[in-house]
């Protein structure tokens, strides 16, 4: 048995344009993904739909107990010689019970290393328009733990303006209370502070006030979800520097179903784009359609999910590998560097070879294509999707899937088709009634159109 690894990766605090290259490349490489709730939905549709996603969390609270080890899916799926992604919010090493982690690691003689993120303190508030260091202002930061009381906070408060900048992580619900214990201590309650919530996505909120008011500020916004609390005299910046909320589509979350062009325009503009570029499916190939692929004269793959979901039938039935003597090859760039990892030289095809793809119609076999029809079947996304306001969609399967098992996602959104089957579909169910409900931005790449949201037809 292969030896598994695990990898405990730093998905930053939202945005999946902070993630490093090394997370991008092991996100993609390794066996399963393994993920906190508080990983961004935009994240995890960047990871390629071949690779196995698993929501972790906690192992469980017993009273006031938790136990902060490794979570026990993840050591199973390495101790079975899996390469595990542990993906994290923010930065693995900072409030991510590391040092628990990787003992249990140690412990059970599986390898692993550790890829650093952007703790969520840089991005909330490089996003909302300040920095945590300044010439006159603060030479220093620290990060302080708000989840429990500590002496932290009451040492640091002592030291006046000279601490520089607190920050401080999980402290949104006992807020009031370390504010309290700050002024108690010595801290001025002029002392300018930032509340911020969901940092780096279409959501970011920065509330700024001071010691002694932000908790009815707060309190009056209604908010109670998780939060960083920044305090110093570089929160007063904001104002100045916040270069975020100039952007045309800051706070605007698009959906992309398919394949689009311009979406980098579209996060260059400031919106948060979440790209599904196709559905998950679960392939259930059996010996029947092993054994007739095993019969072709030639194979092909059309992209790497059609391969992979081929090689594990190959490995679940435990398959001869050596009956498909045929010549196998892609156009896929992909599928050609998964051949040769597996010691299989990929093969000029000719025009009349078949070609395995996934499909969700019904089964049918034409002169180019083996569908695995009746053995495909659409699955939900793996991971929660949040509201978004404007769906593109150039991919029709994509979207009434999610239309299916997310609907909350895409209710209030405004449909935008990106072709002319789509446009149809859209104009027969009612989802338009007029041409001129696509924006501008779609034919002339231009982001401004999504500025003035039309109404849902």
């Amino acid at each position: 048995m292969n030896q598994g690894k695990v990898y405990l990766i730093g998905a930053g605090p939202g945005d999946p344009g902070l993630l490093t290259c090394r997370a991008k490349q092991l996100l993609a490489d390794c066996d399963v993904v393994c993920y906190d709730k508080l990983v961004s939905a935009a994240i995890l549709a960047t990871i390629p739909a071949h690779v196995p996603l698993h929501q972790v969390g906690y192992r469980g609270y017993q009273g006031t107990h938790i136990d902060y080890g490794m979570h026990p899916d993840v050591m199973a799926f390495a101790l079975k010689g899996m390469r595990v992604a542990r993906l994290k919010a923010g930065d693995p090493c900072i409030f991510g019970r590391t040092t628990e982690e990787c003992r249990d690691l140690k412990q059970n003689g599986i390898p692993y290393e550790i890829v650093p993120g952007i703790t969520a303190a840089l991005g909330a508030a490089a996003y909302s328009g300040f920095p945590l260091t300044s010439c006159g202002m603060a030479s220093g930061v620290t990060f302080v733990s708000g989840h429990k009381n500590t002496k932290a906070l009451s040492a640091l408060s002592r030291l006046g303006p000279d601490c520089g900048t607190l920050v401080l992580y999980m402290g949104a619900k006992k807020l009031a209370e370390h504010l309290r214990s700050l002024v108690e201590n010595g801290q001025s309650k002029h002392t300018p502070i930032a509340f911020i919530s969901s940092a780096t996505s279409a959501d970011h909120g920065c509330i700024t006030g001071t010691l002694e008011t932000i908790a009815d500020q707060v309190k009056q916004a209604g908010y109670q979800g998780p939060a960083l609390v920044i305090i110093g005299e570089v929160v007063a910046l904001a104002d100045e520097l916040d270069w975020r909320q100039q952007l045309p589509l800051a706070g605007v979350r698009i959906l992309v179903c398919g394949q689009y062009e311009a979406v980098t325009l579209l996060r260059d503009a400031g919106a948060e784009v979440i790209v599904v570029a196709s559905s998950p499916v679960q392939s259930l190939i059996d010996r029947e359609a092993l054994a007739h692929l095993s019969s072709l004269p030639e194979l092909g793959f059309s992209d790497l999910p059609a391969f992979r979901t081929w090689w594990r039938a190959v490995q679940q039935h435990h398959w001869d590998i050596r009956k498909f003597s045929m010549p196998l090859g892609s156009e896929n760039r992909d599928v050609r560097k998964a051949l040769n990892a597996m010691g299989l030289c990929p093969q000029h095809l000719s025009d009349k070879a078949m070609t395995l793809t996934l499909s969700e119609e019904q089964a049918f076999r034409d002169k180019a294509h083996f569908y695995l029809a009746g053995r495909v079947v659409s699955q939900p996304q793996p991971y929660a999707l949040p509201k978004v306001e404007w769906v593109l969609v150039d991919n029709l399967a994509v979207f009434r899937s999610i239309a299916q098992h997310h609907p909350e996602a895409v209710q209030q959104a405004q449909l935008v088709p990106l072709n002319e089957a789509v446009r149809t579909w859209a104009l027969a169910h009612d989802y338009l009634t007029e041409r001129d409900h696509m924006p501008d931005f779609v034919d002339a790449a231009d982001c401004s159109g999504l500025g003035e949201k039309a109404d849902v037809a």
